[in-house]
């Protein structure tokens, strides 16, 4: 198989893992994360249930609904 990279979409600073420290921001800045992991997981089920069940309503009713969540 032979691939040729495109060169406008070549993105040499692009990482595959980017971790944070927020020790600086909490200690300079007095700053406290609003979420923790477990927290932000709930919210974030919570979100796509209440789209899911809105989906439902609306194409229930007949209305077309897109596909978005491929």
């Amino acid at each position: 198989e032979v691939l040729s990279i495109d060169e406008r979409y070549f993105r040499p600073t692009e990482v595959d893992l980017l971790l944070g420290d927020p020790t600086k921001a909490m200690t300079k800045l007095n700053w406290t994360p609003k979420y923790d992991l477990a927290g932000l997981v709930k919210d974030m089920m919570q979100a796509d249930v209440a789209l899911f069940r809105r989906d439902q309503l609306l194409a229930g009713e007949g209305h077309l609904v897109p596909n978005y969540y491929e």
